[in-house]
């Protein structure tokens, strides 16, 4: 808590003290310390510090009087307070349109009035400030543990800080949502911070290094200011405090809100720590109800619906089930060495934020959701509203990725979509998806969106490639064509699938492969050569088919 120079003359040595100049700035002008200093200057004068002279070194020559005068104001002191006696008589004219100029404070002393009078009453009101301060800081704090402990929304905490310093206030948690608030409707704090956390997250996801530094938020009311609430070199969510100006707070004003501002966060990060433990408890026990639909593992209809209404989950709705894997997490992990927390820790803690993400974009679509995360997989069950499922499915996992991409902008997530939606599919929906997640991940690599419905042709390509017989006839049918056009670097394969595509039309598949008619028809030949096919007869161009997909199907996913 500063005080002003309007503070120091208040006191009793100032009765008959006379300001000549910067009536204006006394209210506001911060006192840190007072002081006696005569000629020179130099660097013997801090910022905000009351001076005191009696001018017995600069008295007698106007010029040095002018000199000493611009060095205290260029200095940063708060006032300079001349004593009238035998040095100086009166402040010259000069001097005094120069301090006007400056907005200065010029004040004027009586000799009889002693120095050390008047620098053991401003000690003694600094101290009085600093008690007052720390007093309010032990009982923002007490009252605050209280809140916590009595189990109070962070809506009250927020309350009683903007009371008790009176200012904006804001807390939120790691992910940016609004846990407490307490500002006028038509302040733009909410909106511009929202801004800033967006462009923060987006540049450094939700893992950033923690520090204690001040982070300044313009809008149109002043100046926010946030704050990271941490536990363990963990974020946890922030503390934004609202109503400054634009001008930086002093070395002294940046400590005193420190220290205070480190008691709200602490308690803060106190209820943060309780409400992960209360809610890990319950995804604990959601977890296994989850797990159990996706294995089928209910032995009654009756425990099923006892279990799902203790949870709170309406189990008599249609649902759909995907299946999605975190995939690189290791290397993700490795890419943020200043975490302080493990790699099983901070996975952990990972997992639980995709899980609560899940849970909170379904409720935006106001759909109802079931999440696990089990054996390396996360299992959603999302209730289905919509004809097209799969189109449905497809919005929900945009919007998922979206919101999970600015948390952790190096995750890479693969997805399965089922089939089967609907009542009471738990298990088939869950064997769907998860096999369709395998199938997209095999062909196409981490990071694709598969569906069920879609890997018709791969899952009997995968049936197929296990019949030994059918490899060796179809390697048989390929080998010559497969030597040729590694020889004569000429993709006789293509040409097959594009022609087969274009069913048989010469023309259409000329202009697609970007040949000459001719030049076609003699690769068209040249298959029907090596493979000892002809295109003309059903039975060999549906051999031929068969057995070039096999072998494209076998080469794509010993690529991935």
């Amino acid at each position: 808590m500063n005080i002003v120079v309007k503070d120091v003359h208040s006191l009793s040595p100032f009765e008959k003290a006379s300001v000549r100049t910067g009536t204006q700035t006394i209210p506001v002008q911060v006192v840190d310390w007072i002081s006696v200093i005569e000629a020179p200057v130099e660097s013997f004068v801090r910022k905000n510090e009351y001076i005191l002279t009696t001018g017995v070194s600069f008295a007698h020559d106007e010029n040095l009087f002018m000199t000493f005068v611009k060095d205290v104001i260029d200095s940063g002191a708060a006032a300079l307070a001349f004593a009238l006696g035998p040095f100086i008589d009166q402040i010259p004219k000069s001097i005094i349109t120069y301090a006007s100029e400056r907005d200065f404070i010029l004040v004027e002393l009586d000799w009889s009035i002693r120095f050390s009078d008047i620098i053991e009453s401003v000690y003694e009101l600094l101290q009085q400030s600093k008690h007052q301060y720390v007093e309010k800081v032990e009982t923002i704090r007490k009252a605050l543990l209280e809140l916590i402990l009595t189990r109070q929304p962070l809506e009250k905490v927020a309350n009683h800080v903007a009371q008790s310093i009176d200012c904006e206030v804001m807390i939120a948690d790691k992910r940016g949502s609004i846990r407490g608030k307490s500002f006028s409707n038509e302040s733009n704090l909410h909106e511009k911070w929202c801004e800033f956390l967006h462009a923060q997250l987006s540049e450094e996801g939700i893992n950033q290094i923690v520090n204690q530094t001040f982070k300044w938020i313009p809008y149109d009311q002043g100046y926010g200011l946030q704050l990271a609430i941490h536990s363990a070199g963990n974020i946890q969510g922030y503390l934004v405090i609202g109503g400054f100006s634009e001008n930086p707070l002093t070395p002294q004003e940046q400590h005193e809100w420190e220290m205070l501002l480190e008691h709200v966060t602490t308690t803060v990060a106190i209820h943060f720590l309780h409400e992960q433990a209360a809610k890990e408890a319950e995804w604990r026990l959601r977890d296994d109800f989850v797990w159990e639909l996706s294995r089928g593992s209910f032995d009654s209809i009756e425990s099923l619906l006892s279990r799902s209404k203790s949870l709170n989950y309406q189990i008599n709705l249609p649902y759909l089930c995907l299946v999605a894997s975190l995939e690189h997490m290791e290397d993700v992990y490795k890419r943020l060495p200043h975490l302080v927390i493990s790699f099983d820790h901070w996975q952990h803690e990972c997992i639980r934020y995709v899980e609560e993400e899940a849970e909170s974009v379904a409720k935006s679509l106001a759909l109802k959701s079931m999440v696990t995360y089990q054996q390396q997989e996360l299992i959603i069950y999302l209730e289905t509203n919509h004809p097209d499922t799969v189109s449905q499915a497809k919005v929900y996992i945009e919007k998922l990725q979206k919101r999970v991409s600015f948390l952790y902008p190096s995750i890479c997530i693969t997805w399965g979509i089922a089939k089967q939606n609907g009542y009471s599919c738990f298990f088939e929906g869950y064997q769907e998806a998860n096999r369709a997640r395998e199938i997209g991940k095999k062909r196409f690599g981490p990071g694709c969106i598969s569906s069920y419905a879609d890997t018709k042709v791969d899952r009997v390509l995968e049936h197929l490639l296990k019949n030994e017989d059918l490899l060796d006839i179809s390697d048989s049918v390929l080998d010559s064509l497969l030597h040729y056009q590694k020889s004569r670097q000429i993709d006789l394969l293509h040409t097959f699938t594009s022609y087969h595509q274009n069913r048989g039309n010469v023309s259409q598949t000329a202009r697609e492969l970007n040949l000459h008619r001719q030049s076609l028809l003699y690769r068209l030949r040249k298959i029907e050569t090596l493979t000892n096919c002809s295109l003309d007869n059903s039975d060999d161009l549906f051999l031929l088919d068969m057995s070039i997909r096999l072998w494209l199907y076998r080469l794509e996913t010993s690529k991935k």
